[in-house]
């Protein structure tokens, strides 16, 4: 442009000394449109002006010439940059995803159905990969992104410059996602501390939900996060559910179905026209939302309060619901509360809680654990929690280094469990008989870590069917019925109806389950204190009891009934389950999670209420009633 300037205003003085013009304005102008527009020459005269002109002409050429390549140059280079997914978002309100893993397809899945009730919502991602790639392999993953634009950008989710360029002060929640590298939670605490240490950020705090595979490292992760990140272990928590669904049939189903956003989730809601009411009155306000727990003002999260338990201005109710928009108090919620809130004697919620104190007991257990990953340590201690002292737990494995592992670290840190090595392979049935299967409690079924680690998860998860495959032929020929509970662990999704083929009782698809986990986390960090109390020994349990302990059978009841019910139990009800759908995938298994409570429902002998159990109802005085009385636990859980 510099050198387009001088050349007019050098041909615009020559113009106007060579007396062609009456002004320098004229020589500027005529000057100006011979350079642009060869035409502007046809009608000069005179051989001086004729060259002069032409002149201009040849030189106009050029700098068009140089004018339209710098153009053309300046275009090739902006759509080089966005195709290869190197320009700057500009968005607000969004979700950013950094890194990359297999995971990330279900967490956009569960964030396309969270943002369905979202304004323009968006998630953007941020990866070593091509924009163009990321976008062909989401496409032929996520078939529909309903109202939820997906935006991928090339870059190192470790540098400034680049995570800069998707306006992370602007951000709803970012997610951190553990890179399948070596050492990768070095790679995640680098990047945690580029955005918190980012030179352009605002005051307003980040809120980042972080994947990290070795629990050595949360220690100096929490330091570089602050009060701004929020850490998954993701074996921790596979762990945690695994222990809880091996016990209970259907336990797993409804902790998965609790995670999605395609189901009835947990929210928090301030709930105005119930302050000043007990927690009491706020399980019968509401129709079609369960009621569980309040977050108490500082943030303390009170799951299954005292029933008399005050509601304060500036408590949030917990509630299970279909979405945060349906949380609504239905027009005659007095007359609703009045009518099923009615006082219940401390000496009747007592006497009730004997029958269902056994349920929640810890009791002498013998467990199996077929097969061997970097879970079932964390597993072993978490199925610690559950059982009393002399119970034990027979690990299934022909891995030395598990051996080593179970004789030089386990084996000192179970305080209720005797740990037991069985030398062999799950997917061989003398193996299998050895173990003498009649004889336990529960039998867990892990994949080995190999496939995990070395892409080799359909091995993996065919090893484990082969395994529960065995298991129900050694019943059937036994002539013997099944008198434990099968849960497996699964790493592909697409196996799910082969496991329900193999009469798993319950299976958990680990990297679904942990997806789900984090997008929950990254709508709401509050949501882990509920989880936090919910995943382990010491919070409320997810109980399955026969519905003839609280209702009568064969006869119409409504939901309000059973809730109604269930609290003389010292338990909430949150769902029921009809037995006559336990296979049918289609129906949940036939778990309905937080039904209407104007609902009739009619049970059978041996259909299900889903209950939450505070660990409160157990005591030591009622247990020894129990066995005075000689209650059996069989009785009530099956």
């Amino acid at each position: 442009m510099g050198i387009a300037t001088f050349v007019i205003l050098l041909f615009s003085i020559i113009y106007y000394f060579s007396n062609l013009t009456k002004t320098y304005e004229d020589a500027l102008w005529a000057t100006f449109t011979r350079v642009l527009d060869p035409c502007a020459a046809a009608e000069d005269e005179g051989l001086k002006h004729r060259v002069i002109s032409g002149i201009m002409i040849l030189i106009g050429l050029v700098i068009i010439a140089i004018l339209i390549g710098a153009i053309v140059t300046f275009m090739d280079a902006k759509v080089d940059e966005l195709r290869r997914g190197r320009s700057t978002v500009v968005e607000h309100n969004h979700t950013i995803i950094l890194g990359w893993s297999p995971s990330i397809f279900d967490i956009i899945k569960e964030l396309i159905i969270a943002n369905e009730s979202q304004r323009n919502p968006s998630i953007v991602i941020l990866a070593d990969k091509e924009r163009e790639e990321m976008q062909d392999i989401i496409k032929d993953k996520v078939i529909n992104y309903k109202n939820t634009r997906i935006i991928c950008r090339n870059g190192d989710p470790m540098l400034i410059n680049h995570i800069n360029k998707l306006s992370p002060n602007k951000a709803r929640s970012i997610i951190m996602l553990a890179p399948q590298t070596i050492n990768p939670d070095v790679r995640v605490i680098k990047s945690i501390l580029a955005i918190r240490n980012n030179p352009q950020r605002t005051k307003v705090n980040f809120h980042i939900v972080a994947e990290i595979s070795e629990r050595s490292n949360l220690d100096v992760a929490l330091i570089a996060g602050g009060d701004e990140v929020t850490f998954v272990h993701a074996d921790e928590i596979i762990a945690r559910i695994m222990a809880q669904s091996g016990r209970q049939s259907g336990v797993a189903v409804i902790l998965q179905s609790l995670l999605s956003f395609r189901y009835d989730e947990i929210y928090f809601k301030h709930e105005r026209a119930l302050i000043g009411r007990t927690f009491h009155d706020a399980l019968f306000a509401y129709e079609k939302c369960s009621v569980i727990g309040l977050m108490l003002s500082d943030g303390t999260v009170k799951m299954l309060p005292p029933l008399d338990t005050v509601i304060n201005i500036d408590d949030q109710i917990i509630v299970i619901a279909e979405d945060d928009d349906k949380i609504i108090l239905p027009a005659n919620y007095l007359a609703c509360i009045a009518k099923y809130s009615s006082p219940i004697s401390s000496y009747l919620i007592n006497l009730s809680a004997i029958q269902l104190s056994k349920t929640t007991a810890a009791k002498v257990e013998r467990n199996v654990i077929c097969g061997w990953n970097n879970k079932t340590p964390l597993l072993a201690k978490e199925l610690d929690g559950y059982v009393s002292h002399g119970s034990e737990l027979h690990i299934l494995t022909n891995s030395t280094e598990a051996k080593e592992f179970v004789s030089s670290h386990l084996v000192n840190e179970l305080k209720h469990q005797k740990l037991y090595f069985h030398s062999g392979h799950m997917t061989r049935r003398c193996d299998l008989e050895r173990l003498n299967l009649s004889t336990f409690d529960y039998v867990i079924v892990v994949p080995s870590e190999d496939g995990r680690e070395k892409d080799l998860t359909e091995e993996a998860d065919a090893e484990c069917l082969i395994c529960l495959l065995y298991i129900q032929d050694i019943i059937d020929k036994s002539n013997g019925q099944k008198t434990f509970n099968t849960v497996t662990e699964m790493y592909n999704i697409r196996n799910r109806d082969l496991a329900d083929m193999a009469h798993a009782d319950d299976y958990i698809i680990a990297p679904s389950l942990v997806s789900k986990y984090i997008t929950q986390l990254s709508e709401n960090k509050n949501i882990k204190k509920v989880y936090d109390a919910l995943f382990t020994s010491e919070g409320p349990e997810i109980l399955l009891c026969l519905a003839s302990i609280f209702v009568p059978l064969h006869t119409p009841v409504s939901y309000y009934e059973v809730i109604q019910s269930t609290i003389k139990f010292r338990c909430v009800a949150i769902g029921y389950r009809l037995m006559k759908y336990v296979r049918d995938q289609t129906k949940l298994y036939g778990i309905v999670i937080n039904p209407n409570k104007q609902e009739q429902i009619v049970f059978t002998d041996n259909d299900k209420i889903i209950v939450f159990a505070n660990e409160t109802v157990v005591s030591s005085n009622l247990r020894a009633f129990e066995e005075a009385i000689g209650v059996d636990r069989g009785k009530f859980i099956r």
